[in-house]
């Protein structure tokens, strides 16, 4: 049997564009499966299905774990940035791939987190401003910031205010600069949780980028949020972003200013 397509991976085409062609192979019921080979023994997984579709470099909701959040009713829909009010985040779903029908393609794309948080708190270099896209929210100058859903520790899967963080995880190696918002009307402290891995309790700030390196046997350089609590020893990765009217789009084309080995470095 063949490998499972790593979107990571993929051949850059020809043709580069916002939507790219893709042909690909899907293992249908066997995802994550390592086989073992049995002399004589019939393997227990599925041929792969083979699809056509597009890849979009937008972003779309996903289906949330707590179905209380905001973005619970905007599922599989694109991402805008008027969607969000300051200091919203949603995780979704970048570079989906869709069927000839316009539905994704279960099992395809990666794992993000998108943030909107006051410009006035983001501590990032110019160099880093293809990371942010600009915006005005709720009358306050905002910024957005994507990472990469995957968690330098483990690969588990961070998110933006799914849940309270308790205060037993609040050891910070540094104060997140999230901790300094306010409420846009009124003025008052309104402090901010981080991003938060719930599986081991990593947490990064999105409103610091900053300069890191994939450990070796990767060693890959990258510009990505601090973090600010371990078992994380590293920032997660962010995503160059831009937008295609009010829609949110992530670079990935190398061509373009896109960084497809941020994403693959440690995480398949």
């Amino acid at each position: 049997m063949g490998p499972t397509k790593d979107w990571a991976d993929e051949e850059r085409p020809a043709d580069p564009g916002r939507r790219r062609f893709l042909r690909g192979t899907l293992v249908a019921g066997a995802a994550g499966l390592v086989g073992t080979a049995v002399a004589g023994a019939k393997s227990i997984i599925p041929s792969p299905i083979e699809f056509r579709g597009t890849v979009e470099n937008g972003f779309r909701y996903g289906r949330p774990d707590n179905p209380n959040v905001w973005y619970a009713p905007l599922s599989n829909r694109p991402v805008a940035t008027t969607d969000f009010r300051l200091w919203q985040g949603a995780s979704v779903l970048w570079r989906s791939v869709l069927d000839e029908t316009g539905a994704v393609v279960p099992g395809s794309g990666f794992p993000a987190v998108i943030v909107c948080v006051e410009a006035s708190l983001l501590e990032a270099p110019p160099e880093f401003e293809p990371y942010v896209v600009r915006a005005d929210v709720d009358g306050v100058p905002a910024a957005f910031v994507a990472v990469y859903a995957r968690c330098v520790h483990l690969c588990c899967k961070p998110g933006w205010h799914q849940y309270p963080v308790p205060d037993a995880f609040r050891n910070y190696i540094v104060e997140p600069r999230t901790l300094l918002a306010t409420d846009s009307a009124t003025g008052a402290p309104d402090p901010q949780d981080p991003i938060w891995c719930l599986c081991h309790n990593s947490q990064y700030d999105p409103l610091t980028l900053v300069r890191d390196v994939h450990p070796p046997p990767a060693n890959v350089p990258y510009i990505g949020a601090r973090y600010v609590q371990g078992p994380a020893t590293r920032g997660v990765p962010c995503i160059p972003l831009r937008t295609a009217g009010t829609l949110l789009e992530g670079i990935y084309d190398p061509d373009e200013g896109g960084h497809p080995e941020w994403y693959s470095a440690y995480c398949r």
